[in-house]
Protein backbone atom coordinates (compact mmCIF):
# COMPACT_ATOMS: atom_id res chain seq x y z
CA UNK A 1 0.00 0.00 0.00
CA UNK A 2 1.54 3.29 -0.93
CA UNK A 3 2.46 5.20 1.99
CA UNK A 4 3.54 8.83 2.18
CA UNK A 5 4.78 8.77 5.52
CA UNK A 6 7.54 6.13 4.05
CA UNK A 7 9.04 8.21 1.80
CA UNK A 8 12.39 9.46 3.32
CA UNK A 9 14.87 12.42 2.36
CA UNK A 10 18.10 13.27 3.81
CA UNK A 11 17.38 16.40 5.21
CA UNK A 12 20.39 16.98 7.43
CA UNK A 13 23.05 14.63 9.28
CA UNK A 14 26.25 13.95 11.49
CA UNK A 15 29.25 12.01 10.56
CA UNK A 16 31.56 10.89 13.72
CA UNK A 17 34.51 8.55 14.10
CA UNK A 18 35.72 7.40 17.07
CA UNK A 19 38.61 4.45 17.99
CA UNK A 20 37.54 0.81 16.90
CA UNK A 21 35.90 -0.92 20.00
CA UNK A 22 33.94 2.06 21.11
CA UNK A 23 30.45 1.41 22.44
CA UNK A 24 28.04 2.48 19.71
CA UNK A 25 24.23 3.80 20.79
CA UNK A 26 21.98 0.36 20.53
CA UNK A 27 19.24 2.59 19.03
CA UNK A 28 19.02 5.63 16.33
CA UNK A 29 17.40 7.88 18.83
CA UNK A 30 20.56 8.01 21.61
CA UNK A 31 23.30 10.84 21.60
CA UNK A 32 26.60 9.74 20.60
CA UNK A 33 28.26 8.46 23.55
CA UNK A 34 31.80 8.85 25.09
CA UNK A 35 34.69 8.54 22.47
CA UNK A 36 32.51 9.40 19.45
CA UNK A 37 33.73 12.96 17.66
CA UNK A 38 31.50 14.64 15.38
CA UNK A 39 33.35 15.94 12.22
CA UNK A 40 31.80 19.00 11.65
CA UNK A 41 29.71 20.74 8.58
CA UNK A 42 29.48 17.82 5.57
CA UNK A 43 28.58 19.85 2.26
CA UNK A 44 25.67 20.08 0.59
CA UNK A 45 26.09 17.05 -1.62
CA UNK A 46 25.52 14.84 1.93
CA UNK A 47 26.54 11.49 2.01
CA UNK A 48 26.45 9.04 -0.37
CA UNK A 49 26.87 5.06 0.05
CA UNK A 50 27.49 2.73 -2.55
CA UNK A 51 26.82 -1.32 -1.99
CA UNK A 52 29.05 -3.41 -4.84
CA UNK A 53 28.57 -7.19 -4.62
CA UNK A 54 30.54 -9.61 -7.11
CA UNK A 55 28.99 -13.01 -7.60
CA UNK A 56 29.91 -16.01 -8.90
CA UNK A 57 27.30 -18.12 -11.39
CA UNK A 58 27.00 -21.79 -11.11
CA UNK A 59 25.47 -23.01 -14.67
CA UNK A 60 24.32 -26.86 -15.12
CA UNK A 61 25.74 -28.77 -17.61
CA UNK A 62 23.24 -27.65 -20.93
CA UNK A 63 21.77 -24.91 -19.11
CA UNK A 64 22.15 -21.34 -20.16
CA UNK A 65 20.65 -19.98 -16.59
CA UNK A 66 22.63 -20.43 -13.32
CA UNK A 67 21.04 -22.57 -11.25
CA UNK A 68 22.87 -20.93 -8.32
CA UNK A 69 25.27 -17.72 -7.51
CA UNK A 70 26.83 -17.25 -4.48
CA UNK A 71 28.17 -13.79 -3.23
CA UNK A 72 32.56 -13.81 -3.65
CA UNK A 73 33.28 -9.74 -2.44
CA UNK A 74 30.69 -7.45 -1.21
CA UNK A 75 32.15 -4.20 -0.40
CA UNK A 76 30.49 -0.88 1.18
CA UNK A 77 31.45 2.57 0.90
CA UNK A 78 30.72 5.48 2.87
CA UNK A 79 31.54 8.85 0.25
CA UNK A 80 31.70 12.55 1.97
CA UNK A 81 33.10 15.61 1.68
CA UNK A 82 33.43 18.04 5.08
CA UNK A 83 33.66 21.64 5.37
CA UNK A 84 35.49 21.75 8.17
CA UNK A 85 39.10 21.80 8.84
CA UNK A 86 40.21 20.43 12.29
CA UNK A 87 42.48 18.01 13.91
CA UNK A 88 40.50 14.98 12.86
CA UNK A 89 39.59 16.36 9.27
CA UNK A 90 43.40 16.74 8.59
CA UNK A 91 44.18 13.69 10.45
CA UNK A 92 41.82 11.19 8.23
CA UNK A 93 42.94 13.13 4.59
CA UNK A 94 46.54 13.53 5.28
CA UNK A 95 46.94 9.81 6.96
CA UNK A 96 48.43 11.08 10.58
CA UNK A 97 47.72 9.96 13.46
CA UNK A 98 46.59 12.85 16.24
CA UNK A 99 49.45 11.59 18.53
CA UNK A 100 51.93 12.77 15.58
CA UNK A 101 50.66 16.43 15.62
CA UNK A 102 51.67 19.10 17.87
CA UNK A 103 49.88 22.43 18.55
CA UNK A 104 52.17 25.83 19.28
CA UNK A 105 51.33 29.40 20.02
CA UNK A 106 48.56 31.09 21.59
CA UNK A 107 45.54 33.10 20.41
CA UNK A 108 45.88 34.23 16.87
CA UNK A 109 49.41 33.14 16.41
CA UNK A 110 47.78 29.34 17.44
CA UNK A 111 49.12 26.85 14.55
CA UNK A 112 48.80 22.94 14.41
CA UNK A 113 51.76 21.05 12.61
CA UNK A 114 52.74 17.85 11.42
CA UNK A 115 54.96 16.19 9.22
CA UNK A 116 53.48 13.20 6.67
CA UNK A 117 55.01 9.88 6.76
CA UNK A 118 57.32 8.75 4.46
CA UNK A 119 55.07 5.55 4.30
CA UNK A 120 51.68 5.28 5.52
CA UNK A 121 50.48 2.65 8.04
CA UNK A 122 46.47 2.02 7.46
CA UNK A 123 44.44 3.53 9.79
CA UNK A 124 41.57 2.35 11.25
CA UNK A 125 38.20 3.74 13.10
CA UNK A 126 34.68 2.95 13.72
CA UNK A 127 32.40 5.33 12.05
CA UNK A 128 28.98 6.68 12.77
CA UNK A 129 26.26 8.49 10.66
CA UNK A 130 23.26 9.82 11.52
CA UNK A 131 20.56 10.56 8.41
CA UNK A 132 18.04 12.85 9.59
CA UNK A 133 14.24 13.56 8.34
CA UNK A 134 12.41 15.65 10.78
CA UNK A 135 11.64 12.89 13.51
CA UNK A 136 12.37 9.53 11.36
CA UNK A 137 16.01 9.10 12.16
CA UNK A 138 18.69 6.48 10.51
CA UNK A 139 21.91 5.39 11.75
CA UNK A 140 24.67 3.69 10.33
CA UNK A 141 27.45 2.35 12.39
CA UNK A 142 30.44 0.74 10.72
CA UNK A 143 32.43 -1.01 13.30
CA UNK A 144 36.05 -0.65 11.97
CA UNK A 145 36.51 1.25 8.39
CA UNK A 146 39.51 3.07 6.64
CA UNK A 147 39.74 6.07 3.96
CA UNK A 148 40.42 4.56 0.72
CA UNK A 149 39.48 7.33 -1.79
CA UNK A 150 40.38 10.85 -1.14
CA UNK A 151 38.97 14.09 -3.61
CA UNK A 152 41.36 17.00 -4.47
CA UNK A 153 41.72 19.90 -2.07
CA UNK A 154 41.47 23.37 -4.06
CA UNK A 155 42.06 26.24 -3.01
CA UNK A 156 40.70 29.64 -4.41
CA UNK A 157 38.98 32.57 -3.00
CA UNK A 158 35.18 30.68 -4.34
CA UNK A 159 35.61 27.52 -3.18
CA UNK A 160 35.88 26.00 0.66
CA UNK A 161 39.15 24.01 1.54
CA UNK A 162 37.07 20.73 1.76
CA UNK A 163 38.28 17.00 3.24
CA UNK A 164 36.42 14.89 0.23
CA UNK A 165 36.53 11.14 1.71
CA UNK A 166 35.89 7.65 1.14
CA UNK A 167 35.36 5.33 3.67
CA UNK A 168 35.41 1.56 3.26
CA UNK A 169 34.14 -1.20 5.73
CA UNK A 170 36.24 -3.78 6.69
CA UNK A 171 35.78 -6.64 8.27
CA UNK A 172 34.41 -5.94 12.20
CA UNK A 173 36.64 -6.85 15.47
CA UNK A 174 36.08 -10.63 16.86
CA UNK A 175 33.99 -10.94 13.99
CA UNK A 176 30.86 -9.52 15.05
CA UNK A 177 28.76 -7.45 12.54
CA UNK A 178 30.39 -5.27 10.29
CA UNK A 179 27.64 -2.84 9.64
CA UNK A 180 24.54 -1.70 12.26
CA UNK A 181 21.73 -0.20 10.58
CA UNK A 182 18.82 1.56 12.65
CA UNK A 183 15.68 3.06 11.12
CA UNK A 184 13.20 4.81 13.44
CA UNK A 185 9.77 4.69 12.76
CA UNK A 186 9.70 1.28 10.54
CA UNK A 187 7.94 -1.30 12.11
CA UNK A 188 8.07 -5.22 11.05
CA UNK A 189 4.21 -6.36 9.93
CA UNK A 190 2.20 -8.16 13.11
Amino acid sequence: MADDTQVRVGVEGTFVVAPVGTTAPTDPYSAWGTGWVDLGYVNEDGLTESLNENRQEFKAWGYNNAVRTQVTDRQTTFKVTFMQTNYLTLALYYGVDAADMTSSGTGASQFLAFEEPQSTEPMYYAIGMDIVDNDKPTRIIVARAEVTAKGDRTFKSDTNQAFELTFSSLTAPSGGSAITRQFGLVTLPS
